[in-house]
Protein backbone atom coordinates (compact mmCIF):
# COMPACT_ATOMS: atom_id res chain seq x y z
CA UNK A 1 0.00 0.00 0.00
CA UNK A 2 1.45 3.24 -0.99
CA UNK A 3 0.80 6.83 0.16
CA UNK A 4 -1.41 7.04 -3.02
CA UNK A 5 -3.82 4.59 -2.12
CA UNK A 6 -4.24 6.12 1.69
CA UNK A 7 -5.33 9.40 -0.12
CA UNK A 8 -7.64 7.74 -2.09
CA UNK A 9 -9.65 5.29 0.10
CA UNK A 10 -13.13 6.46 -0.04
CA UNK A 11 -13.44 8.62 3.43
CA UNK A 12 -10.30 10.61 2.94
CA UNK A 13 -11.40 13.63 0.87
CA UNK A 14 -13.56 15.43 3.72
CA UNK A 15 -10.88 14.50 6.34
CA UNK A 16 -7.81 16.19 4.30
CA UNK A 17 -10.04 19.22 4.20
CA UNK A 18 -10.42 19.16 7.68
CA UNK A 19 -6.68 18.62 8.27
CA UNK A 20 -5.27 21.91 7.78
CA UNK A 21 -7.80 22.78 11.02
CA UNK A 22 -6.90 19.91 12.79
CA UNK A 23 -3.17 20.92 12.67
CA UNK A 24 -3.90 24.52 13.72
CA UNK A 25 -6.40 23.08 16.46
CA UNK A 26 -3.03 20.98 17.58
CA UNK A 27 -1.00 24.06 17.31
CA UNK A 28 -2.45 26.23 19.55
CA UNK A 29 -2.75 23.50 21.74
CA UNK A 30 0.93 22.76 21.92
CA UNK A 31 1.62 26.52 22.09
CA UNK A 32 -0.50 27.20 25.05
CA UNK A 33 1.14 23.91 27.13
CA UNK A 34 4.96 24.98 26.34
CA UNK A 35 4.25 28.49 27.00
CA UNK A 36 2.44 28.21 30.12
CA UNK A 37 5.90 26.80 31.73
CA UNK A 38 8.19 27.73 29.19
CA UNK A 39 9.76 31.44 30.60
CA UNK A 40 9.93 30.02 34.26
CA UNK A 41 13.33 29.94 34.09
CA UNK A 42 13.89 33.31 32.52
CA UNK A 43 11.61 35.36 34.55
CA UNK A 44 12.96 33.64 38.08
CA UNK A 45 16.56 35.04 36.98
CA UNK A 46 14.80 38.68 35.65
CA UNK A 47 12.82 39.12 39.09
CA UNK A 48 15.32 37.70 41.63
CA UNK A 49 17.67 39.79 43.24
CA UNK A 50 21.28 39.92 42.77
CA UNK A 51 21.41 39.91 39.47
CA UNK A 52 23.04 42.75 37.50
CA UNK A 53 21.13 45.26 35.20
CA UNK A 54 23.38 43.79 32.06
CA UNK A 55 22.19 40.09 32.84
CA UNK A 56 18.90 41.11 33.49
CA UNK A 57 18.55 43.07 30.16
CA UNK A 58 20.00 39.89 28.33
CA UNK A 59 17.29 37.65 30.25
CA UNK A 60 14.38 39.93 28.96
CA UNK A 61 16.05 39.73 25.53
CA UNK A 62 15.58 35.96 25.18
CA UNK A 63 12.38 35.96 25.84
CA UNK A 64 10.88 36.48 22.56
CA UNK A 65 13.80 33.82 21.07
CA UNK A 66 12.18 31.29 23.56
CA UNK A 67 8.57 32.32 22.67
CA UNK A 68 9.67 31.58 18.49
CA UNK A 69 11.51 28.82 19.65
CA UNK A 70 8.57 26.54 21.19
CA UNK A 71 6.00 28.01 18.58
CA UNK A 72 8.07 26.12 16.08
CA UNK A 73 8.36 23.20 18.27
CA UNK A 74 4.77 23.09 18.39
CA UNK A 75 4.35 23.59 14.54
CA UNK A 76 6.46 20.64 14.28
CA UNK A 77 4.65 18.42 16.62
CA UNK A 78 1.14 19.88 15.58
CA UNK A 79 1.81 19.11 11.74
CA UNK A 80 3.71 15.37 12.45
CA UNK A 81 0.63 14.58 14.62
CA UNK A 82 -1.93 15.46 12.09
CA UNK A 83 0.10 13.25 9.42
CA UNK A 84 0.15 10.74 11.47
CA UNK A 85 -3.56 10.68 12.36
CA UNK A 86 -4.27 10.98 8.64
CA UNK A 87 -1.74 8.27 7.63
CA UNK A 88 -3.51 6.60 10.64
CA UNK A 89 -7.29 6.85 9.54
CA UNK A 90 -6.21 6.24 5.92
CA UNK A 91 -5.63 2.12 7.09
CA UNK A 92 -8.30 1.98 9.24
CA UNK A 93 -10.32 3.17 6.88
CA UNK A 94 -8.61 0.82 4.02
CA UNK A 95 -9.05 -2.15 6.04
CA UNK A 96 -12.75 -1.54 6.44
CA UNK A 97 -13.18 -1.22 2.53
CA UNK A 98 -11.08 -4.53 2.38
CA UNK A 99 -12.86 -6.35 5.03
CA UNK A 100 -16.67 -4.98 2.98
CA UNK A 101 -14.94 -6.58 -0.25
CA UNK A 102 -13.90 -10.01 1.81
CA UNK A 103 -17.54 -9.88 3.20
CA UNK A 104 -19.55 -9.04 -0.17
CA UNK A 105 -17.24 -11.70 -2.34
Amino acid sequence: MDAMELLNAPGMAPLLKAAPLLGLALWVLLVALLWRDGFNDLFERFTRPGWTLAQRLATLLMVPLRGLMLAVAAALGAGLTTLGLLINIGVVLNLIRAGKVLLAG
